[in-house]
C-alpha cells in the first residue's frame, strides 16, 4: 500500500474530525446566543419581605406577582423560609398571555400547559421547556431578585 496515500486519509480523517467538533461547538454557541437572546434583562430587583404587599410570602407556597422584571413579569413562590423562587412569567413558547398560579395555588399555567412550582417544569400540555428561572439570594428579610438565569 502507497504510504502517502495511507497518510493522506489520516490527514482527512483528522481534518474532518476538526470540522465536525467545529461546527458542533458552533451550533452550541449559536443555540445559547439565541437562549439568552430570549432573556431579559433588568436591574437587581430588591424587595422587604416585612412590606404588607409581600404579606403572602411569609408562608410556604405563597407567591405574588411581579410587575418588574423580566420579559412579562415574575411570579416569586416561596418554597421554604429560606428558599424563594423566582419564574419568568412568560411561558418557553411565543405567547402574549402572561403565565398565572393555578386558583388552587398548587401549579402555574400557561400557553395551554401548567407548570410545576418546584423547578419550572411542564407537567402537562404542548410546552415542553421549563419557565426561565431568575437567581434569588437573601439576606434577613430582603430578597434579591437578578437578570441570572439558573438551573
Amino acid at each position: 500500500m502507497n504510504t502517502k496515500r495511507v497518510t493522506g486519509c489520516r490527514l482527512l480523517v483528522a481534518v474532518s474530525k476538526r470540522l465536525a467538533i467545529a461546527f458542533f461547538v458552533l451550533v452550541i454557541v449559536l443555540f445559547d446566543a439565541r437562549e439568552l437572546a430570549a432573556q431579559a434583562s433588568f436591574p437587581p430587583i430588591n424587595i422587604n419581605l416585612q412590606y404588607p404587599q409581600f404579606q403572602r410570602l411569609k408562608l410556604d407556597g405563597g407567591y405574588v406577582y411581579l410587575n418588574e422584571g423580566g420579559m412579562s413579569g415574575i411570579i416569586l413562590y416561596r418554597e421554604s423560609e429560606t428558599n424563594y423562587i423566582a419564574y419568568e412569567r412568560r411561558c418557553s413558547v411565543d405567547d402574549d398571555v402572561p403565565v398565572v398560579v393555578d386558583g388552587s395555588g398548587l401549579f402555574m399555567k400557561g400557553c395551554d400547559s401548567t407548570f410545576s412550582f418546584s423547578d419550572g417544569y411542564p407537567t402537562g400540555g404542548p410546552v415542553r421547556n421549563p419557565l426561565l428561572k431568575y437567581r434569588t439570594s437573601l439576606d434577613g428579610t430582603k430578597l434579591t431578585i437578578t437578570d441570572e438565569v439558573v438551573f
